[in-house]
């Protein structure tokens, strides 16, 4: 909107802020457990946008119109003043919710608060704007229109808004990639031994190992001790992913560490260590390793 600015107000989006917040309060202690590393990440991101589009509210008048805008300014209503018809004071409900919601007749736009200003369109619609200074809005819109306050019939119906559709979605997702990330932590790895590499997968997490860069596959009773994860996942004594190891240093793990033994296959790069559940069925893997490893005059 063009014109001379009568009033601006900017309100903060406690509603759609605080729940986010319990949301992370959940899920980042998941992701800890899991030592999950790029879960918070994937959630900080996914919030960094929803607060950048939604977490504050800014309503300006100016002498042609009212423009109400979320966040930095990319989801934005105007109202141009030659098309109102009339304008009023209305209440909304707590169960109507926050941010931008269809009601019978019209858009309501509001980010706190029950209070808002309803604008009646020469279109037969309605645009309701929500503020914490009715008093204040009204008064800005009555010097810009030079026209007074009219009387409105209060809204009913339950509506649900774009803002409650984002929340639900992020929730939605960030619980999916969580019970993903523990899920298959606690699967068995995948291993498949090819014509020439070694194919390690599980959840996030996979490796392809040439076979003629193996320079030893050896079958141990024990790991040396592990330390911090770089980029992994552990769920009690299943590890998967990147991992500090004493006298190794960066290592790519795939165990079970109550289940001894370990394949453990030594590149020049860094160490991968292997095993399952059962017993069986890594000493058939090692026995598939060390054929292919001969074959390749190892």
């Amino acid at each position: 909107m063009t014109g001379d600015r009568i009033y601006s107000r900017t309100q903060i989006a406690w509603p759609t802020i605080v729940p986010l917040v319990i949301v992370a309060g959940i899920l980042v202690p998941v992701f800890v457990r899991a030592e999950l590393v790029a879960g918070p990440w994937i959630l900080a991101a996914v919030y960094g946008v929803g607060l950048l589009l939604f977490a504050t509210l800014t309503v300006t008048v100016t002498n042609d119109g009212l423009v109400a805008s979320f966040g930095i300014g990319l989801i934005r209503k105007e109202v141009p003043f030659g098309e109102v018809v009339s304008f009023a004071r209305v209440q909304t409900r707590w169960i109507d919710g926050w941010g931008i919601h269809t009601y019978p007749g019209g858009m309501l736009y509001n980010a706190s608060g029950l209070s808002a200003v309803e604008f009646k369109l020469s279109s037969g619609r309605s645009v309701s704007i929500g503020t914490d200074e009715p008093d204040a809005l009204v008064a800005a819109v009555q010097q810009a229109t030079g026209r007074q306050e009219g009387s409105h019939d209060a809204r009913t119906g339950r509506v649900w808004g774009k803002q409650h559709t984002f929340a639900v979605i992020v929730a939605a997702i960030a619980l999916m990639f969580a019970g993903f990330a523990v899920y298959s932590t606690l699967q068995p790895p995948t291993a498949i031994v090819g014509f020439d590499s070694l194919y390690v997968s599980n959840g996030f997490y996979r490796n392809t190992i040439p076979f003629a860069s193996m320079r030893s596959v050896t079958l141990e009773g024990r790991l040396p001790r592990i330390g911090i994860k770089t980029n992994g996942s552990a769920v009690g004594n299943r590890l998967r992913g990147n991992f500090r190891v004493d006298t190794w240093g960066t290592a790519r793990l795939y165990v079970n560490l109550d289940a001894p033994p370990f394949i453990v296959i030594q590149t020049a790069d860094d160490h991968i260590a292997i095993n399952f559940a059962d017993e069986a069925r890594t000493r058939r893997l090692y026995s598939e390793l060390t054929s292919h490893a001969g074959r390749n005059g190892r």
